[in-house]
């Protein structure tokens, strides 16, 4: 199990389910596919897929879960283009004008009347629970997905205090410092594309890739009030992944001195290949995790504390 878009959120509490016991509760919200008048629901399926029974999967320092959401998909435009005949049929037959409550009505009845006949549409999103270093990682590049995640979660077990990460020093601010020439920390460098930002309420975004990222270009937009946003890294010849200003983390890849392990699984096995994989990433993930507060000067809560 990959990831590969990560959305970072401390636990504000340790967790204190195990395994089994976050497995019963997640029961009770197991999905279900969608009713003839549902539009979309969702709901925890078993995170190694349909051979597996446990909403649960524990491996290495971390718990897996994955959270399915089904979709019926019905165009606006269909509704539209039907509600469109519908007011002209009245108009026509009844010489008179639709208002707008009538068309509401009709455009509610329409959707009732399609829904059961529309196609669904699934997709599934991960996310990791690292209890013992306080994290809990979602596989999604969508801020709103990982919260609905999140929102079920909660849901499930009654509380969950999240929330994402506060670092000391603005990730924007000391990103846009490394590209302008100050040195990064040990065993970080520079990738080859970033997304810069003008200031203000219009502001203007310009991204650059493929680029040499201390080259007089990007000096000069620099020099122009423009802010990094997005950076490409590179650490420790171990992976890759492009860096936000939000400490989300896009388009993560393991270099091969990572991912050489893997070979040693049984490659016909695919329940094994996920574990191997979830554990890999696992233990990567909750050693770089610490590392990139470290870049930012710690966590704000926690330098309140020591002061």
């Amino acid at each position: 199990m990959m990831f590969k878009n990560l959305r970072l959120y401390r636990l504000a509490k340790p967790f204190a389910h195990s395994p089994e016991g976050l497995h019963e509760h997640l029961e009770s919200f197991a999905f279900r596919p969608c009713g003839t008048l549902e539009q979309e629901t969702l709901g925890w399926v078993p995170p190694l897929g349909r051979r597996a029974t446990l909403l649960t999967h524990a491996a290495g320092p971390a718990i897996l879960v994955c959270a399915r959401k089904e979709a019926r998909m019905l165009p606006p435009a269909v509704v539209n283009e039907e509600l469109a005949e519908r007011v002209a049929a009245i108009e026509d037959t009844e010489s008179r004008r639709v208002g707008r409550k009538e068309r509401l009505e009709l455009k509610d009845r329409i959707v009732h009347e399609l829904l059961p006949r529309a196609f669904t549409r699934s997709s599934h999103v991960y996310a990791m629970i690292l209890p013992r270093s306080g994290w809990i990682v979602i596989d999604t590049s969508s801020k709103a997905r990982a919260e609905e995640l999140l929102s079920l979660l909660r849901e499930a077990l009654g509380s969950l205090p999240v929330a994402m990460p506060r670092p000391v020093s603005d990730p924007s601010v000391l990103m846009t410092s490394w590209v302008a020439g100050q040195d990064l920390p040990a065993g970080l460098e520079l990738g080859d594309e970033c997304e810069l930002r003008e200031a203000g309420e219009d502001a203007g975004t310009i991204r650059v890739k493929r680029v040499e990222l201390l080259s007089d270009e990007i000096r000069t937009h620099l020099g122009a009030g423009r802010r990094v946003v997005k950076l490409a890294l590179a650490l420790d010849e171990r992976m890759r992944f492009v860096l936000d200003e939000e400490m989300g983390v896009k388009r993560l890849v393991f270099e091969d001195v990572v991912l050489e392990p893997l070979e040693d699984v049984d490659g016909d096995d695919d329940l094994a290949r996920m574990d191997a994989q979830f554990v890999l990433v696992s233990l990567e993930l909750e050693a770089v995790l610490p590392r990139i507060l470290d870049w930012f000067g710690g966590e704000e809560d926690a330098a309140s504390a020591a002061a």
